[in-house]
């Protein structure tokens, strides 16, 4: 499926210029669960890899505490 347009895929300002800031999660957002990088994606991740990012979701929301 070709990308919608405007999106940037690996090339995304918040995976290239911010890395210094994802490397950090761990210390400045602490209780952080998960975070995830989904390969070739952008910043439209809902739209171009909705699946995945469904799966991630459902995963996370069915390991709550009910």
């Amino acid at each position: 499926m070709p990308p919608p347009p405007g999106c940037l895929h690996h090339l995304d300002a918040s995976t290239t210029w911010l890395t210094d800031a994802i490397d950090a999660y761990p210390v400045t957002l602490p209780g952080l669960a998960s975070s995830h990088l989904l390969d070739g994606c952008g910043h439209w991740i809902q739209q171009e890899r909705a699946h995945e990012v469904d799966q991630l979701l459902t995963g996370r929301l069915a390991s709550l505490p009910t």
